[in-house]
C-alpha cells in the first residue's frame, strides 16, 4: 500500500501524518527490483479475483497523489507492472493531486483505476446510506471519465467493519482492500484483503521479507495500533494521531 513517491522531498503543505507514507523515488526503483528479484506474480487488485491461487503481490496506491501517477508510473512501465490507483473523488485536481487527464492517462496506460471514497471521511458513524453514497458516487464518476468498469475499492483512513463492507456490495464493487497488514489466501474474504503499508522509513530489507511473507514484525506493531483505536474509535484516534504529530484536528 503505497501513497506517494516524489523526486526531492515531499511538498512543503503536505501534513506530517500524510508525507510519512510518501517515499522517495529511488527508493520505489529499489522496491520495485527486489520484487522483481523475487520472480512474484504482480497482479492488480481486480486481476486476484481469478488468480487466488498464485503467490503474487499487488502494488496500490491510495488518494490519488500525483507523483504516484507522475512519478510512479513511467517506473512500473520500465519493469513491466501494472497497478492499482485507489482515487478519492474530491481530491482530484486538488494541490498535490492528479487531475482528470492523468487519471485517463494512467487508465489507458492499462493501470487499473478504482475507488477511495468521494471524501475521504471517516466512515464508521455515517449512515448505510452515506456509506453507499460514498462509493457508488465515486465510482461512477471514474467509468465516466475512463470509460472502464470499476469493480475495486480501498478504505479510507483504515476505518473498516463489516457494515462498511456490505455497503461497499451495494455500491457494485466485487472486491475491497483494508489497510491492516496481512497475508491474503484463497479464502479470504474478498471484501476484507489486507495490504502492507509502506513508509519512508520501510527498507529494502523489509521489502524483501515481505516478497517471502514474512510479516511478522507488522502485525505485532498493527495489533498495538488497533488498542488507542478501539478504546478512542476512529474518529478520535485519528484527531489524536494528528495532535501527536504538531497539527491541527478537524
Amino acid at each position: 500500500m503505497y501513497h506517494d513517491v516524489f523526486s526531492d522531498s515531499p511538498a512543503p503543505f503536505i501534513p506530517r501524518s500524510s508525507a510519512m507514507y510518501h517515499i522517495s523515488k529511488q527508493s520505489f526503483i529499489q522496491h520495485l527490483a527486489i520484487i522483481k528479484k523475487s520472480t512474484l506474480n504482480v497482479l492488480t487488485v481486480s486481476e486476484y479475483l481469478d488468480n487466488k491461487e498464485k503467490k503474487s503481490i499487488s502494488i496500490t496506491f491510495d488518494d490519488g497523489w500525483k507523483g504516484a501517477f507522475n512519478i510512479a508510473m513511467p517506473i512500473l512501465k520500465d519493469f513491466g507492472y501494472r497497478c492499482t490507483y485507489f482515487i478519492t473523488k474530491d481530491f482530484i485536481g486538488r494541490e498535490g493531486f492528479i487531475d482528470e487527464k492523468g487519471i485517463m492517462m494512467a487508465s489507458e496506460a492499462g493501470m487499473e483505476i478504482g475507488v477511495h471514497g468521494t471524501t475521504h471521511r471517516m466512515l464508521s458513524n455515517c449512515s448505510k446510506d452515506e456509506i453507499i453514497w460514498e462509493f457508488t458516487n465515486c465510482k461512477e464518476y471514474l467509468e465516466s471519465l475512463t470509460g472502464q468498469k470499476v469493480v475495486s475499492g480501498s478504505i479510507p483512513g483504515g476505518d473498516w467493519n463489516e457494515t462498511i463492507a456490505s455497503c461497499v456490495s451495494i455500491a457494485g464493487l466485487k472486491i475491497f482492500c483494508n489497510s491492516k497488514p496481512g497475508i491474503n489466501l484463497s479464502n479470504t474474504n474478498l471484501f476484507n484483503l489486507k495490504r502492507i503499508p509502506i513508509k519512508e522509513n520501510t527498507s529494502d530489507s523489509d521489502i524483501q521479507r515481505y516478497c517471502q511473507y514474512n510479516i511478522s514484525k507488522e502485525l505485532i506493531k498493527s495489533a498495538l495500533y488497533q488498542i488507542p483505536r478501539k478504546l478512542l474509535g476512529m474518529k478520535r484516534y485519528s484527531n489524536f494521531r494528528r495532535w501527536l504529530l504538531g497539527e491541527k484536528n478537524n
